[in-house]
This record gives structure tokens, sequence and C-alpha cells, in this order.
């Protein structure tokens, strides 16, 4: 009975922490995305006005380095896909057959978002960095629960 209440709570405590690593991972990347990227050339700008304090917040990077690059245009993508399979895990963290299917279902889907931008069907820049930073962060998720939250289940 003790053991049963133990596996409970560290279920429950495993849940709690991948909703809290998918709110931290998307607000960092939408931190990132406002506060280093020009806010003139955002499509969502475009529909609602900006807000003040993303305008006095704005700090362009003027280095122009392929590191600083990829820290601004594509970390985002990589913290944000981060941050929906975070949620998946989350939500069916026992479920190990649908985890893989949502997880499979959700890369699809933000991968072929990606590459609609190739042929301008979705507005945007296609950037094969992206698909690499997503894939890398897919990746590296897989490996940290397989390798340290797996065997605890």
């Amino acid at each position: 009975m003790y053991k049963q209440i133990h596996e409970d709570n560290y279920k429950k405590c495993l849940k709690i922490g991948y909703l809290i690593a998918a709110i931290l991972t998307f607000l960092g990347g939408t931190a990132i995305y406002a506060f280093f990227r020009d806010i003139n050339n955002m499509a969502i700008f475009h529909f609602i006005s900006k807000p003040h304090f993303i305008i006095s917040l704005y700090n362009p990077i003027k280095n122009e380095s392929v590191l600083s690059n990829m820290l601004i245009f594509n970390l985002p993508y990589g913290l944000w896909c981060l941050s929906g399979l975070s949620i998946i895990r989350a939500i069916w963290l026992q479920n190990t057959k649908w985890v893989i299917i949502y997880r499979f279902i959700f890369i699809v889907l933000v991968m072929f978002y990606v590459i609609l931008k190739l042929p301008r069907l979705i507005p945007g820049t296609f950037d094969m960095l992206d698909l690499l930073f997503m894939g890398f962060f897919a990746f590296l998720e897989s490996i940290i629960f397989n390798t340290f939250i797996r065997r605890n289940l």
C-alpha cells in the first residue's frame, strides 16, 4: 500500500514537472522570439498592436555570427517543439503506446508546418536548421526520459 502511494505521488510529480518544463520552454522560446527578433517584421503584429513593454525591451543582437543567428532564429522552434512534447508526455506518461502515437503526430505536424514554408504555402522563411533543432530537442527529451525516468515508472 505504501509503495503504491509512493508510486502515485512520483507519477504526479513527474506530470507536474513535465507541465512546468512545457511552460518554461514555451515562454523561453517566446521571449527569444519577441525580445531579440525584429518585431516590425512579425506577422502577428499586423493583426494586433504591439505591446509597449515588448517595444521597450526589444534588444536586437548586433552580432551576425552563425551561433547568434541559430540562437535567435532556430532555438525558439526547438523550444516550442520541446514544450509540445512535454505536454504530451505529461498527459500520457504511463501509456507508452499513446505517447508514441501522439508524439509522432505532433512531430509530423510541426515539421510539416516548417516544410510548408518552402513553397510559400505558409508565411515565413524555410530554414533546415529549424527542423534540425526540433529533431534534436525531440531526440534529447526521448533520451532523457528513457535513461532516467522510464525505469522508475
